[in-house]
């Protein structure tokens, strides 16, 4: 009799470990848990969704439950939330929408719940135009708010990447954007030379930039928030986006005697197990290990979530078919490698940045370059900065940083791959890295800055 497997979540991780699931054994029983009407959409495309780059919110979906039940054989329930967990009985207790109760047994249990925005409590924070991004619900509330009530000056709260993602996007439809960031540096702990090219280019682009600066409330009139509070000044707003970031949604994973990580997050071994048996958890809900350091962290990107998914269906899977460990696929921890675009400005991020570095007790050394992202000669030829972060006793890399014009971003996968192999700063700088005028200087600016970073050291 074949086993059933079921699945708490159904955007990228829990989509991803159904399907994988099915791929591994044929015969089981796949049933999908989703609380809310959605399933399956690219959450990074939004802001440019809500900015009007992307014309129809459909184009985010990747898979439907029709697709989901009729091509794949999974049994997608929306509108069902999962209410406990209880380990012991193996068996889910869901609500359905209306509220009626059932209960639901299962032989291998996925965590994919995903994560929650980080909600700032300050007074003033029941006003209703005080949006956050997170689903697609969210998107389609702020893309009819600003569509029905045409406003003019919004005050972002926070600067990381969806604060300036959405910073470019609503200055494309013309509104007048604040951006208020508690941090020294925009995108997190961004190295200061990095920093300042994206810095300069929201200047550029009329985006007013607050940094080290607390916001300490909100004041409104009508049920509508008109001032943001902080510790500098007053902003004017018509309405504003909390974008402070986001924590892992492992309430009823706690509550089941699941074991969390320091950020909250679930703990799961290299092959997305638990500490409970036969449950597997992953996406943005669970903490996995950094290829640099060793150490459990938190990084909620696309790609960890779709690889931990497809990872977690499938030895889910193999462990229900009675297949030994020998034959389960092991995750093969995270860089955190990420890139964002910022109006004309690329950027990318892999590996720690010096301050992380510091934490964990390296012999941190960093060395910054600029160079240009093709050859001088041609008629084109942007700017790129590369800071890269090395530890003296070992002289391997640990991280880079880039920011700058067409073609600065994607160079940041060099990085990834030297980071990824545990390469030293000096193979770095040997590496045969392609040139041809419209594309690189003949000296990489990844080389480099390898080369700088070489002799720093």
């Amino acid at each position: 009799m074949a086993g059933r497997i079921v699945v708490i979540g159904a955007n990228a991780a829990g989509m991803s470990a159904a399907s994988q699931a099915r791929r591994t054994d044929k015969d089981a029983e796949i049933i999908v848990l989703e609380k809310s009407p959605f399933i399956s959409y690219g959450e990074c495309g939004m802001p440019y969704y809500i900015g009007g780059v992307i014309e129809k919110g459909s184009r985010l979906f990747v898979l439907s439950v029709e697709d989901a039940k009729n091509k794949r054989n999974i049994d997608v329930r929306i509108n069902n939330e999962v209410k406990r967990i209880d380990t012991s009985g193996k068996k889910l207790l869901v609500a359905e929408e209306g509220g009626k109760e059932y209960e639901l047994s299962w032989d291998r249990l996925i965590v994919a719940t995903g994560a929650r925005n980080i909600r700032l409590k300050l007074p003033g924070s029941e006003l209703s135009n005080i949006f956050r991004l997170k689903y697609f619900e969210d998107a389609e509330r702020i893309k009819a708010f600003i569509e029905r009530e045409n406003p003019g000056k919004v005050a972002i709260v926070g600067a990381g990447y969806i604060g300036l993602e959405m910073a470019e996007n609503l200055r494309h439809r013309g509104l007048e954007v604040t951006i208020i960031e508690m941090l020294p540096t925009v995108m997190g702990r961004t190295e200061k030379d990095i920093h300042d090219v994206i810095y300069e280019e929201l200047t550029r682009n009329r985006v007013k930039v607050l940094l080290e600066t607390t916001v300490k409330g909100y004041q409104g009139e009508n049920g509508k928030v008109r001032k943001v509070l902080t510790d500098r000044e007053e902003i004017e707003a018509d309405f504003v986006l909390e974008s402070v970031g986001i924590e892992p949604e492992t309430s009823l994973a706690a509550e089941a005697g699941i074991m969390l990580g320091e950020k909250h997050g679930i703990l799961v071994d290299d092959y997305m197990r638990t500490n409970v048996t036969d449950i597997f958890a992953a996406g943005d809900c669970v903490e996995v290990k950094s290829i640099v350091t060793g150490k459990p962290v938190y990084i909620p990107l696309a790609l960890n979530a779709n690889r931990g998914g497809k990872l977690a269906g499938g030895n889910a899977a193999k462990s229900l078919l009675g297949k030994n460990e020998s034959e389960w696929s092991r995750f093969p921890g995270t860089l955190g490698s990420a890139v964002a675009k910022i109006f004309n400005v690329e950027v990318g991020k892999t590996g720690i940045s010096s301050f992380d570095a510091e934490r964990f007790r390296y012999d941190t050394v960093t060395a910054t370059i600029r160079s240009r992202t093709k050859a001088g000669y041609w008629p084109e030829h942007p700017p790129v900065t590369v800071t890269m972060i090395g530890d003296r006793k070992t002289r391997r890399l640990l991280g880079t940083q880039i920011a700058g014009g067409d073609g600065a971003a994607l160079r940041i996968d060099s990085a990834a791959v030297a980071l990824y192999n545990h390469m030293t700063v000096d193979e770095v700088a040997r590496m045969d890295l392609a040139y041809a005028p419209p594309f690189s200087p003949s000296w990489d600016p990844i080389l480099i800055a390898a080369a700088a970073l070489a002799k720093a050291m």
